[in-house]
């Protein structure tokens, strides 16, 4: 009977081990978690940044609406409390997000329209043309 319950206790060390090995697998290391987009994000999205507080949160929406989006995580720099080591320590978390292109110049034409100087289908050149 000792023997059975010696064989009981290591199958239980066992599966608790490799239990929480599994456990510690799926929190830090199977899943990863989506980058948050400094230009896009809110205060509470920044602070879910591990090294970002409110105050920092807000010191990066602040210089984002003063000088328009970043154009790359390094800008980070330029807002008040944030270092290249606070930088480094929270770059692997950020990102920054595609940048809308510029719109196209010119007037926008509709369906059916057609260029100046152009007959409409159905009508006739003007005379000399």
């Amino acid at each position: 009977m000792r023997k059975y319950t010696f064989l009981a206790i290591g199958a239980l060390f066992v599966l608790l081990t490799l239990g929480g090995v599994a456990y510690a697998a799926g929190e830090g290391g199977g899943a990863s978690q989506a980058k948050v987009d400094i230009n896009t994000a809110t205060v509470d999205e920044l602070q879910s940044v591990p090294g970002l507080d409110q105050e920092l949160a807000q010191n990066i929406i602040d210089y984002r609406e003063a000088n328009g989006p970043f154009s790359s995580v390094d800008d980070l720099t330029s807002v008040e409390g944030i270092d290249n080591e606070k930088l480094d320590a929270m770059r692997d978390q950020i990102t920054v997000g595609e940048m809308p292109g510029p719109e196209p110049m010119g007037p926008q034409q509709g369906p059916g329209s057609q260029p100046m100087g152009e007959p409409m289908p159905g009508e006739s050149p003007p005379a000399g043309y």
